[in-house]
């Protein structure tokens, strides 16, 4: 059965407390946190850690009574000025209340934070029992209001990309060309969770290429992982600035198939590690070495991180409606990426960029390589 998608978060998440005997649910971590209010919840970018923790209380209905945002003195005027204005809006048009607890910086937040039997949470500790999979299953499956939210920020992660790919060129190094991709997200409001930028010379070796003061040359590969809302678009675009062979050219239609493959079995009802199978399987069918898949992760299920988890051959995870998917097959230095979002029959691309080459694969439009 698929968690039910409609209402908001905070009276689904008080369903599924009510059904397992809960009063109170605590949640810490980022991607939880996200899904709850659609807030900002980290400081450093680069670090999985919130800076606010969220409390649930349950009524005796199963109704959401309210939400407590636990934080320090530092975070607070800026989490109740900016980053929680909106959500308090919504939970409280839902009637559900929404209430700051402040705590000067050197205190724990554990200690404002309830625990023992009847609490539910979503990291170990704190004498909690664990939400477990129930939890993640809600979380992975997105509402009409996030998938449109989801559908915004990858339309501009791939025009922030398209961007810069167009103004680069062969004497732009590698990490000029990441700078200008991380300026044109933040113009957009998107923030840089991950970024890679190759030249030629790398785009074969290196499958996460953190940028380097090397010039691109006669190609690059420009990547990107770009949050906003809580919401992660996963974007991969190639630029070439010299004639490339046919036969080169014939192992990105090949990557195309692959990605093809992960796609046609990215459907609901289906084991994430069923697809998986099916994808890692075509690599050999078009021409590349049958283990190419050993060589980089292949994707998997995203939207609130840019993957929840690396899928496997083991994942046992169903795919369901509205869930998330991020596939990203490479080999040969060739590399396809886009975000994904499961509908009944089947996924469909979250955006697309009209004014970006464009080849069918599949009876799906997908991206060519800008050849300047």
């Amino acid at each position: 059965m698929s968690p039910d998608t409609t209402g908001e978060p905070a009276q689904r998440l008080a369903a599924l407390a009510a059904g397992r005997r809960a009063h109170h649910v605590v949640l810490q971590e980022q991607a939880s946190l996200s899904w709850l209010l659609g807030a900002r919840s980290h400081v450093p970018q680069t670090l999985d850690t919130a800076c606010f923790d969220a409390v649930l209380e349950v009524g005796a209905d199963g109704d959401a009574v309210e939400v407590v945002v636990v934080t320090n003195e530092i975070e607070a005027p800026r989490l109740r000025e900016v980053e929680l204005v909106e959500a308090q809006q919504r939970l409280a048009a839902a009637g559900t209340a929404l209430r700051l607890v402040t705590l000067p910086w050197w205190r724990p937040r554990a200690e404002a934070m309830p625990g023992g039997p009847g609490v539910l949470g979503d990291r170990p500790g704190g004498d909690r029992d664990p939400l477990g999979p129930e939890f993640a299953r809600l979380r992975r499956v997105l509402d009409e209001r996030q998938a449109g939210l989801l559908a915004d920020v990858c339309a501009d992660a791939q025009r922030a990309v398209a961007d810069v790919a167009r103004r680069i060129g062969p004497t732009t190094t590698e990490q000029q060309a990441a700078g200008q991709v991380s300026a044109a997200l933040l113009d957009r409001g998107a923030e840089p969770v991950a970024l890679f930028v190759a030249g030629h010379d790398r785009m074969a070796r290196h499958r996460h290429p953190l940028a380097t003061a090397r010039e691109v040359g006669s190609r690059a590969v420009l990547v990107c992982c770009a949050r906003r809302d809580g919401l992660v678009a996963s974007v991969t675009r190639l630029v070439c600035f010299a004639p490339v062979p046919k036969s080169e050219f014939a192992r990105y239609d090949a990557l195309l198939q692959v990605e093809a493959a992960f796609l046609d079995a990215t459907s609901p009802a289906t084991r994430l590690g069923t697809a998986f199978e099916a994808g890692a399987a075509s690599y050999a069918r078009h021409g590349f070495a049958s283990d190419e898949w050993h060589r980089h992760h292949q994707g998997g299920f995203s939207g609130w991180a840019p993957r929840e988890y690396p899928a496997h051959p083991g994942s046992d995870d169903v795919i369901e409606p509205g869930s998330v998917v991020a596939w990203n097959p490479s080999g040969d230095g060739w590399k396809v990426e886009d975000t994904w979002i499961v509908g009944p029959d089947g996924p469909r691309v979250a955006a697309v960029d009209c004014d970006w080459p464009a080849v069918t694969v599949g009876g799906r439009t997908r991206p060519g390589v800008l050849q300047r």
